[in-house]
C-alpha cells in the first residue's frame, strides 16, 4: 500500500499471513524504512494482536522511539494490556492444543534477525541448515490443528519481544525515575496488566524497573488487584516477593478491610464461570481464602471491618448462595453417577453366577475354565464388580455429607474423583467382560469376531472418557495441584527476593 504522506511504499501483511510481515521485508527496506512526521503513531497503531510484528519491526528499526522526546513506550504497553489474549498467560487454548503447544516449533523471523545481526556474516552451511530446518517445520505446521497452535505461539513470541524491546528502550532513555513512574501510572499499565492477569508485562516491566512493585493505582497495590480480580498468576508472582508481600497484605484498606476481607468477597462472575461446576467454584474460593490467610499476621486474622464482620464471617455471608448451589450440584452429580454404578454392579454380579457355556452338573466347574478368554471374562467381571461397588460407596458418602464450607476444599472433591475414576474403570472392565463372552460363544464359528467386538467395545468407553475427562482432569488439578500460591522459583527482577 502506498501512503500519501511521503512514507514510502509499505507492504502490510497481517501476523497470520504466510510468511509474516517481518519475514517479507526487503533487505533494503529493513534499513531505510521511513516513519511519518509524527513519530510513534505507527508503532502504537500496529501494537495490536494481529499486527504486533509490525510494531516490533518499527520499534527495532527506529531506536529513538520510547525516549524522553517520544514517549511511545507507555502508549504501546497500554494498548497491549487491553488485549490479554495476545499473551500466553491468558490464552484460551483447548485441552489438546495445550498438550501440543510446547512441542510446536516456531522459526525465528528473518526480517528481525537481519536487523539485529546484519554486521555478522553467516557461513553457507549454517544458512543451508537453517533453510532445511525451516522447510521441515513449515511442512509440519501445514497440519490444520498444528497450524493454529503455531500461529498462537508465534503471536505470543512477538508480543513478548515487543514488551521487552519497549521496556529496554525506556530504560535506556533520558527519562528520570519519577518520569518513568509517572508514565506507567498515567497509562495504568501495571494496574491493567494485573487485572488482566498478564504476567509477561508485569514481569518484564518490574525486571527493568524494580521500584514499580511499590506502586499504587487509585490506592490499590498489585497484590490487592490480583486478589480482587482473582488473578492467580499475578498473585503467585507477588507471592515470591515475600517481604514486600507480607507487608502489603497486613495493610488496612478502605472500609477497614484487610487482604483477607477482600478475598472473602465473592469473585467476579467472569472468574467464577471459568471453573466448571459450582462445587469446584466453591473449592476455588476457599483455596484463595486459605492462600491469602497464610500471608496475614495471626493477630490480624480476627480483625473486623467497618461493618463489624471478620473475614471468615464475611466469607460465609458472601458465599451462602454458592455453597447451596455447590451442594445441589454435588448431590445431582452423585445421584446420576450412583445410578449408573448400581446398574453395572447388578449386571456383573449376575454374570458371575451365569458364566458363558454353563457349568458341569456334577462338579459345578465351568466348561470353558481352561480357555484364556474365559479367564479374561472372570477377571474383568470381578474388577467391574469391585470398582462399581467402590463408586457406589463414594457417591453415597457424598450424599450423606454435611456439606460444610471446608468439605468443599478437599473432602468432597476427593470423593467425587475416586467415584468417577471407579465408575470409568467399571464401565471399561464391563465392556471387556462382554467382549470376552462374545468371543467364547462365537469363536468356534467366527474366529475373527474378537477384533470387531474389541473395536465396538472401545466406542462407549472412549465416549464416556471424552465427555467426562475435561471435568475429571480439572477436579484432579484443582484438588491436588492447585495453581494458587504455587512456587514460581526465584525471580531475578527484584533485589528483595532474597530477604526471605
Amino acid at each position: 500500500m502506498a501512503s500519501g504522506e511521503g512514507e514510502g511504499d509499505i507492504h502490510l501483511v497481517p501476523l497470520d499471513a504466510d510468511p509474516p510481515f517481518v519475514d517479507v521485508v526487503p533487505e533494503g527496506l529493513a534499513h531505510d524504512f521511513p516513519l511519518p512526521a509524527k513519530p510513534g503513531v505507527q508503532p502504537c497503531m500496529w501494537a495490536d494482536a494481529p499486527t504486533v510484528d509490525i510494531a516490533l519491526f518499527l520499534i527495532r528499526r527506529h531506536k529513538h522511539l520510547a525516549t524522553h522526546d517520544c514517549p511511545v513506550a507507555g502508549y504501546i504497553l497500554a494498548m497491549l494490556t487491553s488485549t490479554p489474549s495476545a499473551f500466553k498467560s491468558q490464552s484460551r487454548l483447548g485441552f489438546w492444543e495445550s498438550l501440543i503447544y510446547p512441542f510446536v516449533l516456531v522459526q525465528p523471523n528473518n526480517g528481525l534477525l537481519h536487523m539485529q545481526n546484519s554486521t555478522h556474516e553467516q557461513h553457507p552451511r549454517d544458512i543451508e541448515a537453517a533453510q532445511t530446518a525451516s522447510y521441515s517445520t513449515s511442512c509440519i505446521n501445514q497440519v490444520p490443528s498444528i497450524r493454529g497452535v503455531h500461529d498462537e505461539k508465534l503471536k505470543h513470541k512477538y508480543v513478548v519481544q515487543l514488551v521487552k524491546e519497549v521496556c529496554e528502550r525506556a530504560s535506556n532513555s533520558s527519562m528520570s525515575s519519577s518520569e518513568i513512574l509517572d508514565l506507567f501510572l498515567k497509562n495504568s499499565i501495571l494496574a491493567n496488566a494485573a487485572k488482566g492477569g498478564i504476567v509477561e508485562i508485569l514481569t518484564t516491566c518490574v525486571e527493568f524497573f524494580p521500584d514499580l512493585l511499590w506502586f499504587t493505582s487509585n490506592k490499590e497495590t498489585i497484590l490487592q488487584i490480583s486478589i480482587k480480580f482473582r488473578q492467580e498468576k499475578i498473585f503467585n508472582l507477588m507471592h515470591d516477593v515475600t517481604a514486600q508481600n507480607k507487608f502489603m497484605a497486613c495493610h488496612i484498606w478502605r472500609g477497614g478491610d484487610t487482604a483477607l476481607h477482600m478475598v472473602a468477597r465473592l469473585a467476579p462472575p467472569t472468574k467464577l464461570k471459568s471453573v466448571s461446576g459450582t462445587a469446584l467454584q466453591m473449592q476455588r474460593e476457599i483455596q484463595w481464602f486459605k492462600a491469602v490467610e497464610k500471608l496475614i499476621h495471626p493477630n490480624a486474622k480476627g480483625l473486623s471491618n467497618d461493618d463489624g464482620l471478620t473475614a471468615q464471617e464475611l466469607f460465609t455471608k458472601e458465599h451462602k448462595e454458592l455453597l447451596e448451589s455447590g451442594e445441589k450440584w454435588m448431590k445431582d452429580t452423585s445421584n446420576s453417577c450412583m445410578l449408573v454404578a448400581a446398574l453395572i454392579a447388578t449386571v456383573v454380579f449376575a454374570a458371575a453366577f451365569q458364566v458363558p457355556g454353563g457349568n458341569r452338573s456334577d462338579t459345578g466347574v465351568p466348561f470353558f475354565l481352561k480357555r484364556t478368554s474365559f479367564m479374561i471374562f472372570i477377571v474383568s467381571d470381578a474388577l467391574a464388580l469391585f470398582s462399581s461397588t467402590t463408586s457406589i460407596l463414594m457417591f453415597l458418602s457424598i450424599l450423606t455429607s454435611r456439606f460444610a464450607e471446608q468439605d468443599f476444599l478437599e473432602s468432597l472433591p476427593k470423593r467425587l474423583i475416586i467415584g468417577l475414576a471407579s465408575l470409568f474403570f467399571a464401565i471399561a472392565t464391563m465392556m471387556v467382560a462382554f467382549g470376552a463372552t462374545l468371543s467364547i460363544v462365537l469363536e468356534q464359528r467366527l474366529k475373527w469376531v474378537s477384533i470387531p467386538v474389541t473395536l465396538l467395545a472401545c466406542f462407549p468407553v472412549g465416549l464416556f472418557a471424552m465427555l467426562q475427562l475435561p471435568l475429571f482432569l480439572q477436579m484432579v488439578k484443582s484438588t491436588y495441584w492447585s495453581d494458587i500460591s504455587r512456587p514460581n522459583g526465584k525471580r531475578k527482577y527484584s533485589p528483595v527476593l532474597n530477604e526471605s
